[in-house]
């Protein structure tokens, strides 16, 4: 008997097998079997980027699908999301919607500060026949804590009950205590101490990152990243807020993910430094505001609802075992703190990693990504603020786009004359699509050649032969399907050269306003944290404008840095003192409303004038 009899639902090439059902979306049906879709709107039916091929009897498609896929319709495409085939039947997913494994920056500064952790390591000798006493263990564990913590000893040990019962002195005496700068004493165990392990996350929207340390020496002991598993059920900040806030299950399933991840991430980056996620004693992280909230298990709702205010801001110290993270029975949770709805602990983690307070020269520090996140220290003054650039920095509304994956386009450049591409590719293969900086440096050099004008769209005279009418409208293509991965023409469309200029525009506008704010006409430098910044390449954020009055050597990629910022606050108390102080000082713009933005956004749309 077929699959399609038994009322099954294959998904190829993987051969992915699940069981039909009315009511079920071919989106759906592809995570109960297994298949990552990419989903950048949550499933709406508003990005495109879920189209498969289907063979069987199909739910027919709406106006907006068929808006969305145009002539496909008729070769059998569909999206998954929109799409049910109750009946069963076989479903091609072509490598363009398949969620690949995205290349995640985890590069660090170094920017060291005085080595003083949250949690220490104590050798304890205790005599045999204290065993059974808790009263005396006690006062002689505390004592010789007190003596070995020094200036740090705290008024008042927290050393529970179950930890003294627990405890086996060995015939020699020697015990290990691991104890938190606040008084508590984390694990009590016979012998030398075991290791002491720290963990520093960076919850981004897109990808997770996690660095393992020794908390006795300092040393980097592994470092491991992911996709941030919450894309499956919306790509983009805004998405996620709206689905946490239809209720309390909504919003534990998004928390679990979030806490499932970094579970993954400490087993696997334990599994390579040959440790045990138990001793994992202390546990910092930081990101963006919803990643905060949603991490902590509070309802991120009123950050997309002016006056967009966090339900806290202040650093979070709290039980990690709390929120579900599943490290040392009694490992502690460090948060660093947010400034507002949009400007996160990711940001504040940036400044603390580029010791923002030293900084002289005035500097723009920007964090990009779906959400840019800008500083601006000038004149003793530190402001910040956000701009919602949109998804088109990761590939997201972008008619071949696709995130920093192998495949992707990242880089590009043409010749003088036929303007024909030689395309840079990550893993070197053939090329799949178009990533946020294939995507910059391809309309960076179609300006420069006049290709593109600098309000926007193509130039027919000076695009040349490779310029054509697509389904779309004109489109300019980059490489043809023989040559490509997916078998599909690789184009740029002018709706894409639109995505990318609202994108840059806010951040231009963003980074404007600022400026003004502080009597600013040109800033010295700027610094580009996160995967984008520090791919792309200084020449092609110039070449189309991306902020107001940079030259490229003005330009520098600093690498995760918000990353770096959370091992900072892993390794020194100092350095959370540190970041507090930091969302203390800055001064927050806010956009949203501000009279001067619309004019700022306008003026940021246009790409440089092409030097004849």
């Amino acid at each position: 008997m077929n699959d399609r009899s038994t009322c099954k639902v294959v998904f190829q090439p993987m051969g992915r097998r699940v069981a039909a059902r009315p009511g079920a979306s071919l989106m759906d049906l592809a995570r109960e079997a297994g298949v990552e879709l990419e989903a950048a709107c949550a499933g709406k039916g508003l990005c495109g980027r879920c189209r498969v091929k289907v063979q069987g009897e199909a739910t027919p498609p709406g106006p907006a699908e068929r808006d969305l896929l145009g002539p496909g319709l008729g070769d059998g495409l569909r999206l998954a999301c929109q799409c049910e085939m109750p009946q069963g039947g076989e479903v091609w997913v072509p490598e363009e919607s398949r969620r690949q494994e995205q290349v995640i920056l985890t590069e660090l500064l170094d920017n060291p500060m005085p080595w003083d952790p949250a949690v220490r390591v104590a050798w304890l000798k205790l005599e045999p026949s204290l065993a059974g006493n808790q009263e005396r263990l006690y006062r002689e564990i505390t004592g010789q804590l007190s003596v070995q913590a020094g200036e740090r000893a705290p008024v008042a040990w927290d050393l529970p009950l179950e930890l003294l019962a627990g405890l086996a002195i060995p015939p020699d005496g020697i015990c290990g205590a691991l104890w938190r700068y606040d008084g508590s004493v984390l694990a009590l165990e016979p012998g030398p101490p075991g290791p002491c392990l720290g963990l520093a996350v960076d919850l981004g929207t897109t990808t997770v990152a996690a660095y393992l340390l020794d908390l006795s020496t300092g040393e980097l002991l592994a470092v491991e990243a992911a996709m941030n598993p919450q894309v499956a059920l919306g790509e983009d900040v805004i998405s996620r807020i709206r689905l946490c806030s239809q209720g309390t299950a909504a919003l534990a399933e998004m928390q679990g993910l979030a806490c499932q991840c970094i579970n993954l991430l400490a087993t696997k980056a334990c599994a390579s430094a040959g440790a045990d996620p138990s001793r994992i004693f202390d546990c910092t992280l930081v990101g963006n505001t919803a990643m905060h909230h949603i991490v902590l298990g509070l309802d991120p709702g009123g950050l997309a609802l002016a006056p967009y205010e966090p339900q806290v801001t202040e650093s979070q110290d709290l039980p990690a075992r709390d929120i579900g993270l599943e490290l040392a029975p009694r490992a502690w949770l460090h948060l660093l703190p947010v400034k507002a709805g949009f400007v996160g602990a990711d940001l504040m983690a940036v400044a603390l990693a580029l010791d923002a307070e030293a900084i002289s020269e005035p500097t723009l520090i920007a964090d990009l990504g779906t959400n840019g996140e800008m500083a601006l220290l000038a004149g003793g003054r530190m402001l910040c603020c956000s701009t919602a650039a949109g998804p088109a920095f990761e590939g997201g509304h972008i008619s071949c786009g696709m995130r920093g994956a192998p495949g992707a386009v990242e880089g590009v450049r043409l010749s003088a004359e036929a303007l024909n591409p030689e395309l840079k590719v990550i893993g070197h293969g053939k090329p799949l699509g178009l990533c946020g900086s294939g995507l910059v440096s391809l309309v960076s050099r179609l300006v420069a050649a006049g290709a593109v004008r600098p309000e926007g769209g193509f130039d027919a005279e000076r695009a040349g032969a490779r310029l054509r009418e697509g389904g779309l409208g004109p489109e300019f293509l980059l490489a043809p399907g023989g040559q490509t991965a997916s078998g599909q023409d690789l184009v740029l469309t002018a709706k894409d050269i639109s995505e990318l200029q609202l994108a840059k525009s806010a951040l231009h506008a963003g980074a404007a306003l600022m400026m003004r704010e502080v009597g600013l006409e040109r800033v010295g430098s700027v610094l580009l944290a996160g995967a984008f910044g520090n791919y792309l390449d200084p020449v092609d954020a110039c070449g189309i404008g991306l902020f107001p009055g940079v030259t490229p050597d003005m330009i520098t990629g600093v690498g995760n840095a918000a990353g770096a910022g959370a091992v900072m606050a892993l390794s020194s108390l100092e350095a959370r003192a540190k970041a507090q102080g930091l969302a203390d000082r800055f001064s927050y713009l806010e956009l949203s409303g501000h009279p001067e933005f619309n004019e700022a956004f306008v003026q940021g749309m246009y790409f440089p004038e092409k030097e004849e």
